[in-house]
């Protein structure tokens, strides 16, 4: 997804700029300039994939949590991509061989000795998959915990929590919704918690017109038809002479039907297909990129669209699922899933009027900066934390659900 340096340069200063605007930010809060409190650690405890996925926003809040007395032990099974944790602040210990659907005896007595040694306060699950070892660990320790929950679908893993959850943290209103529908935990014990990330200050599309406009389309290809849509429409931009490169980026068991269906429509020749890439990878490729469009909703938050608008790209979603930072005609354009002529005229709109593309991505970078600062999210999972490690730990805390 090559494109000139100077794009690439001008994106990569955005970037850098926008961290550390937001860092000092940090830093600078109402809470930073309080009188020194005393100093906390927290086990963040995850799953395989957990950092890989959400390194992104876990990345600048242990940042500021370091700001914040807020100390962080990442408990992270074998073998697990950490990457984006800062180390430091941010020290490691890996867990693990495990069974599916239990842990070994000895390594999670040797995990609770080592929180003791550590003198960890609270354990936070980062993720409704790691709330059963966090869990375990938090009742032989003696520990009060905190479930994450980034998924409309994760009320069937954490059940009924009661009070063995000091609280749930969820990431985005309707997940939040839909953690009260199926009364996961008591009312109070929810709260809204929406990850933060780094932004770029400007839209970052269309910026030299001498290049060709590069599309990016992503998300699982597990399905036929939400990717037939975004090929049939590549189709249509590359016949009525739109100047284009497009990419189709994921992976799935349609993959061989899309490819087909590229080469039967005549598009092979301007379309690449990538491997499903690592969120750690995303910010680059956006770099690059002058329009994302996500053809799958998801069940979880869309990191990839989430890091799209972050970096100044315009995005066209299929649908909202758990996000809600998209916003249809605010922070995104909305089409009807699986329609391609619904995609085209969509495209083609923003293709059009460089401006309306440009004014799109800059309300969802004020949106950003509203709802999923680094700074909001360090200030209310601090206070989060300190709640919770101030709180006796009830009888029978953190029994499994």
């Amino acid at each position: 997804m090559d494109r000139t340096k100077e794009h690439a340069d001008l994106a990569s200063t955005a970037t850098e700029s926008a961290a550390a605007e937001q860092f000092s930010a940090t830093a600078a809060s109402p809470a930073a300039a309080e009188a020194p409190r005393e100093r906390l650690c927290v086990g963040w405890v995850a799953g395989p994939t957990t950092v890989e996925e959400y390194g992104r926003s876990l990345q600048p809040l242990a940042i500021g949590l370091m700001d914040e007395l807020v100390e962080v032990l990442a408990i992270c099974p074998q073998g697990a991509d950490v990457q984006e944790l800062p180390s430091p602040p941010v020290e490691t210990i890996f867990y693990g061989p495990s069974r599916r659907w239990c842990f070994d005896t000895g390594a999670v007595d040797e995990l609770v000795e080592e929180l003791r040694r550590r003198k960890v306060r609270l354990l936070h699950a980062l993720d409704a998959g790691a709330w059963k070892l966090a869990s375990e660990l938090g009742k032989l320790a003696g520990l009060n915990g905190i479930a994450g929950s980034l998924d409309l679908d994760d009320h069937r893993i954490l059940g009924h929590l009661g009070d063995s959850a000091a609280a749930v943290l969820a990431a985005s209103e309707p997940i939040r919704q839909s953690l009260l529908v199926h009364r996961v935990a008591e009312s109070r014990r929810i709260e809204l918690v929406r990850p933060g990330v780094y932004q770029v200050r400007k839209p970052t599309c269309f910026l030299d017109a001498r290049l060709r406009v590069s599309i990016v389309a992503g998300g699982p290809m597990d399905e036929f038809e939400p990717f037939e849509a975004v090929i049939r429409c590549f189709a249509a931009l590359r016949s009525g002479g739109r100047d284009c490169v497009f990419f189709l980026m994921g992976e799935g068991r349609a993959e061989r039907r899309l490819r087909a269906l590229a080469e039967t429509l005549g598009v092979r020749a301007d379309l690449t297909f990538v491997d499903r890439q690592s969120p750690r990878l995303l910010p680059g490729i956006f770099k690059a990129a002058d329009l994302y469009v996500a053809p799958v909703p998801d069940r979880g938050i869309d990191v990839p669209c989430l890091l799209a608008l972050a970096a100044g790209v315009p995005v066209l979603a299929a649908g909202q699922g758990a996000s809600d930072f998209l916003i249809d005609g605010q922070t995104a354009l909305q089409f009807m899933p699986g329609n391609a002529a619904d995609l085209t005229a969509k495209l083609t709109a923003l293709l059009d009027d460089h401006a309306k593309a440009a004014a799109l991505a800059d309300g969802a970078l004020k949106h950003l900066r509203r709802e999923h600062s680094p700074a909001g999210a360090v200030a209310a999972v601090t206070r989060i934390y300190r709640q919770v490690a101030a709180a006796p730990t009830p009888s029978g805390a953190l029994q499994s659900s």
